[in-house]
């Protein structure tokens, strides 16, 4: 995981624009959200999946996910050396300003669903190069095994959505029924509540350039640089695109020795390596990506 800083992540965001024209939406385009690097879906996982860490004079244990669903607003792909240009390969034409109330797609990284969207490429596109992916999400579901085999799911939300608010973490309490964890009374509730759990890099981030950005962005560098040729995209009869996120030890415990917790130190100490790693939403992803524009 590589680290970045929130100037850093202004210019990336400044590049979110897709660009929006009179041409109609006329692009096909396909879009997997995946990753190769889950763990086994098994019933004890092997204590190599889940390491202890060392850092901020603390033990905080580090967890790969065996999946991660959801459901994303937009993927865009930023050109370079254009100061605002990309490719948003589904969603909201302007991820950067797009309001909670904007339709959101459903992902699984396991099943590798995948997101088809009819989309348009702005006739102004220039060439360039793709060297990295912004992931807007509306929210995202960890699950793994603790291990002791007991099955965990945290939700965390990336916008205010479904009567969360960014930055809200919650715990499947059984059957797929998210609950909050009330900080003051140190019980799960259904109904949000004053003082919930939260990750607070998530819920506090505010970039410099929008700051009413709604959706809290996740920086993904790609492993290999990708040509663009505008001529390609511009004329494309549709657009093939993956995103193969590494996921390894992307979940931390804080403050932990092991994954076997009880549900309420769980959440407590639940947060995302990058959010550990790095300055908040400034943190990129590492991801096998690429896109691909169809004759």
């Amino acid at each position: 995981m590589k680290r970045l800083s929130l100037l850093a992540l202004a210019v990336l965001l400044s590049a979110c624009d897709g660009g929006t024209s009179d041409e109609p939406d006329t692009i096909l385009a396909t879009t997997v959200l995946t990753s190769s690097t889950l763990a086994p879906q098994e019933a004890a996982p092997k204590a190599g999946s889940q390491r202890i860490i060392h850092r901020r004079g603390q033990m905080d244990i580090e967890v790969t996910p065996n999946n991660v669903t959801g459901e994303a607003l937009s993927v865009v792909f930023p050109i370079d050396p254009a100061p605002d240009d990309g490719i948003v390969v589904f969603g909201y034409g302007r991820p950067d300003i797009a309001p909670a109330t904007a339709t959101l797609y459903p992902f699984d990284f396991a099943d590798e669903v995948p997101i088809l969207a009819n989309i348009q490429i702005k006739p102004s596109l220039s060439d360039g190069t793709t060297s990295r992916v912004n992931v807007l999400l509306g929210y995202a579901d960890y699950a793994y095994n603790q291990l002791d085999g007991t099955p965990r799911t945290v939700r965390v939300a990336l916008a205010d959505v479904d009567g969360m608010v960014r930055g809200d973490k919650l715990l499947d309490t059984g059957g797929g029924q998210f609950q909050w964890f009330d900080l003051d009374t140190t019980a799960f509730t259904s109904t949000r509540p004053a003082n919930p759990a939260t990750i607070e890099e998530i819920r506090d981030f505010s970039d410099p350039i929008r700051p009413n950005l709604v959706f809290f962005p996740i920086v993904v560098n790609m492993t290999t640089t990708e040509t663009i040729v505008a001529a390609d995209f511009i004329n494309a009869s549709s657009i093939d695109s993956e995103i193969d996120f590494d996921m390894l030890g992307a979940i931390t415990l804080l403050g932990q020795a092991t994954s076997d917790l009880s549900q309420a130190d769980l959440i407590q100490s639940f947060t995302l390596t990058q959010i550990v790693n790095g300055l908040g939403g400034a943190t990129g992803l590492e991801a096998d990506a690429f896109i691909i524009a169809n004759p």
